[in-house]
């Protein structure tokens, strides 16, 4: 299910970018991106894209944490992100 789940998230998302950029360069080719450094609109776009690419990348190693019981969930704090069990106390 994660598989799908994520396959489909990853084509929405290249679907997405095409449609941002990639479907104006084709229209107007290099016109497109001449005013790239002055219109926030477009800078938003793209970080929003590129956030959305990095939680679609970092969701597999999520997924144990986000599925798992709460002593496996301890483990994983503890490890991954560096929580010390004295918080969990």
């Amino acid at each position: 299910m994660l598989l799908i789940a994520l396959s489909t998230a990853g084509l929405l998302l290249g679907f997405s970018a095409f449609t941002a950029f990639g479907l104006p360069w084709l229209v107007m080719g290099n016109r497109a991106f001449e005013e790239f450094a002055d219109r926030r609109d477009q800078h938003l776009m793209a970080g929003i894209l590129g956030t959305a690419a990095i939680a679609l990348a970092c969701m597999p190693l999520l997924n144990s944490a986000l599925i798992s019981a709460a002593p496996h969930m301890q483990v994983f704090a503890e490890t991954v992100m560096g929580v010390p069990s004295r918080f969990w106390s």
